[in-house]
């Protein structure tokens, strides 16, 4: 089993709102990102946020996900990973995937890419690119659970994939998606543009 962690804990400071509910379509930012992992191979999913964002529980809770609050949120990234590593039980889960809660093109396919690409027991890091450029959600064999629990500041599984190089798999994904994240104006612009593009070819 594969469990998703999604974080939505960030404080938002360089956008100076709460990115994850800005609207996209019907659905906000977030919910994208949810739906995406509700409708993969995923069988676990559990949203990292802070104790202060009932709106967004709220979301968590309709798609019947688990919702871990974080107050130590602004001690950065790490301690949203470790949250939720908390509440995996290593006999039970392969891996567990990292996925940004501000990347609303992520799809169940490029999840599920993913997930066929892992090999258990094998302590791969199973990183997406687009183009040479180095992408998320990024895919963790089990065995890294203990030493990203002693990471800190706001860094995420990068530390990692630059620790470990050999320990890295590749995987090429035709879809600009997994670089794309929303942090500033300019780039929820660039989403409305991209979402636009999409209903017109009647893809989202």
């Amino acid at each position: 089993m594969i469990a998703g962690i999604i974080l939505g804990a960030g404080e938002g400071n360089r956008m100076g709102k709460e990115k994850l509910l800005l609207p996209l379509g019907h659905q906000c930012i977030l919910e994208w990102v949810i739906k995406a992992a509700h409708s993969s191979l995923l069988g676990k999913i559990f949203l990292v946020i802070r104790p202060e964002d009932n709106k967004l529980a709220e979301i968590g809770k309709k798609w019947a996900i688990e919702i871990n609050f974080n107050p130590d949120y602004s001690r950065g990234m790490s301690t949203s990973i470790q949250k939720a590593l908390l509440q995996i039980n290593s006999r039970e889960i392969n891996g567990f995937l990292l996925i940004l809660g501000d990347q609303p093109f992520i799809t169940p396919a490029i999840i599920n890419q993913l997930i066929a690409s892992f090999t258990p027991g094998n302590h791969e890091i199973v990183v997406p690119y687009y183009k040479e450029k180095r992408g998320n959600p990024v895919l963790f064999d089990i065995f890294w659970k203990d030493e990203l629990m002693s990471v800190t500041g706001d860094v995420g599984g990068r530390v990692l994939i630059k620790k470990y190089p050999e320990k890295v798999k590749k995987i090429i994904i035709p879809d600009e998606a997994i670089i794309m994240d929303i942090d500033i104006e300019n780039d929820y612009l660039k989403a409305q543009q991209r979402f636009y593009d999409l209903q017109q070819k009647g893809n989202k």
